[in-house]
């Protein structure tokens, strides 16, 4: 496995530095990035104020896990990972001790609402909050909450590009090289915080993020509650991010852009059984009354209705946790003879896109979790070994290059770098590869399951001689188009890297002996 290979790159990287005290920069930095390799995928929510980042957030996690608002809410960055003691971690700057908190404190730590000149102070001096939760959806990947890339308090934009490895003039190289550096991006689009397609994505482009690439960034265009009534919002939401991906360039940032209702698949997570009592109240009324009256906002939450037995309080609080569309489309639900909270829960995540966004975030960056980080680490060390071997005497400089070449040699030894750097080539539009090609190439280097059947385009448990059967069909098949003299340029090396990645699939399989869980040699989180 890929993890294996590094892992054993690093200890004769620590064999090669021997014990010599002034390689102790060196052991340090090695260390540091081999803990950082065998960490959990670190991703972060990027995007504009107020463009829903932390809804999108409680949505993933299925709850409510960080403050949200319709102003700017969030003071630092939020980072939430697994751990089964719940609670929260404050980070300060400038070298504070740490503070432990209970987890109910993080919404007073991280909102900005008081005018408590003390609370204000304390909050300044935060650098980030590392919340702590034994939320199962933070096994697969830590998830960093930022507070907005457009955001006029410039200490919030230093946070949050720190965490993204990239830096302003204030962002000295120390922050840079922060141990919490995100390895992948979810980036946030809001319907309505700009005039078009296009301009969504100038914010983007203008910070330059060096980890915003097709492999290491997805897109969820969030608010999409806000076409409704005039639209189907899911099916509005479709058709701007198919607008954004084709023609307003987005395809070069991100994998794929995906709309999704988050206020609802948050609110449905957290409806009770009461909620559930006042939505199948509401949805005796007829589905056209219901629509208008609801439409109606801040009159539908206040008015007294001589036909619904609801208090205006309780009406309140359903629309602030689901919305006028979510209100209609829970009512729907139950008109439709949906008869149980649970039931409610899981299709109104479902209907909501959050559970196929989940899978597709899990699925895109789990397949390739390991060497997504590896290539963070690599890039690291290679900064790193230039400023350490300025400041080492002329005796350790040779064995700090050496040793540090352990580990980054992998990015030229490991097939899995060349897969990298063709599919940044297709994404970029440089490759002449047809549609079937290109699922084709997809697949083969990962992007539906690491097994052998999967890349293969097999159902899993497939025999060994059915794998070895179609990886050998498929390695003739672009063996003659390697061969092709029509093909030439990064195509034609394309074809070699499919080439080389089914000679190691027949490899894998005829090595392993058997197929129902081969080892692959793109290794990531199943």
């Amino acid at each position: 496995m890929l993890r294996d290979r590094a892992v054993d790159a690093f200890d004769r990287a620590m064999a090669a530095l021997g014990t010599d005290p002034a390689a102790e920069p060196a052991r340090a930095l090695l260390d540091e990035q081999q803990s950082r390799l065998l960490s959990t995928l670190r991703v972060a929510v990027v995007g504009r104020v107020s463009a829903g980042k932390s809804t999108l957030v409680n949505a993933l996690l299925g709850g409510h896990r960080v403050a949200t608002g319709v102003t700017e809410l969030t003071y630092n960055v939020n980072w939430l990972r697994y751990n089964a003691e719940p609670g929260i971690l404050v980070h300060f700057r400038e070298g504070q001790p740490s503070q432990w908190r209970e987890l109910a404190d993080l919404e007073r730590m991280t909102v900005r609402a008081s005018d408590d000149p003390e609370l204000q102070d304390f909050l300044s001096r935060i650098d980030y909050i590392e919340v702590r939760d034994a939320n199962p959806q933070l096994r697969d990947f830590d998830v960093i909450d930022t507070p907005g890339l457009d955001s006029h308090f410039r200490s919030d934009s230093a946070n949050t590009l720190r965490f993204l490895g990239r830096a302003e003039e204030e962002v000295r190289a120390a922050t840079v090289a922060h141990a919490s550096q995100a390895d992948a991006l979810v980036m946030v689009f809001a319907r309505g915080l700009a005039h078009n397609e296009a301009e969504l994505l100038a914010d983007f482009r203008g910070a330059e993020l060096a980890t915003a690439t097709p492999i290491t960034a997805i897109g969820a265009l969030t608010k999409v509650e806000f076409y409704w009534p005039d639209h189907d919002p899911m099916a509005e939401g479709r058709r701007v991010t198919g607008m954004m991906m084709k023609e307003a360039g987005a395809a070069r940032l991100l994998f794929e852009l995906r709309p999704v209702a988050s206020l609802v698949g948050a609110g449905a997570a957290t409806l009770s059984e009461d909620d559930y009592s006042d939505l199948t109240e509401l949805a005796r009324l007829g589905p056209d009354l219901l629509a208008r009256r609801v439409a109606l906002g801040p009159l539908f939450t206040s008015r007294n209705y001589d036909d619904i037995p609801i208090p205006a309080a309780r009406r309140r609080a359903l629309f602030a946790r689901l919305g006028g569309y979510g209100i209609v489309l829970s009512c729907g639900l139950i008109r439709d003879g949906l008869d149980n909270l649970s039931g409610l829960r899981e299709q109104l995540v479902a209907l909501s896109g959050i559970s196929a966004f989940r899978d597709l975030l899990t699925g895109h960056f789990g397949n390739r979790a390991d060497v997504i980080k590896l290539q963070r680490v690599i890039a690291v060390l290679q900064e790193q070994q230039r400023l350490m071997l300025s400041a080492m005497p002329p005796r350790q400089r040779l064995r700090t290059d050496t040793a540090v070449a352990e580990v980054t040699r992998l990015g030229f030894a490991e097939h899995t770098f060349a897969e990298l750097a063709v599919l940044q080539r297709y994404y970029d539009g440089r490759l002449e590869l047809t549609d079937s090609e290109a699922a084709e190439l997809l697949r083969v280097t990962g992007e539906h399951g690491c097994s052998a059947a999967a890349r293969l385009g097999l159902p899993e448990g497939a025999t060994a001689d059915t794998l070895l059967r179609r990886a050998r069909e498929r390695h003739a098949q672009w063996a003659a188009y390697t061969a092709d003299p029509s093909h030439s340029g990064p195509t034609r090396r394309a074809g070699q890297t499919v080439l080389r990645s089914y000679e190691l699939l027949i490899d894998d399989i005829t090595a392993a002996g058997r197929v129902a869980r081969p080892e692959p040699h793109l290794t990531g989180k199943p």
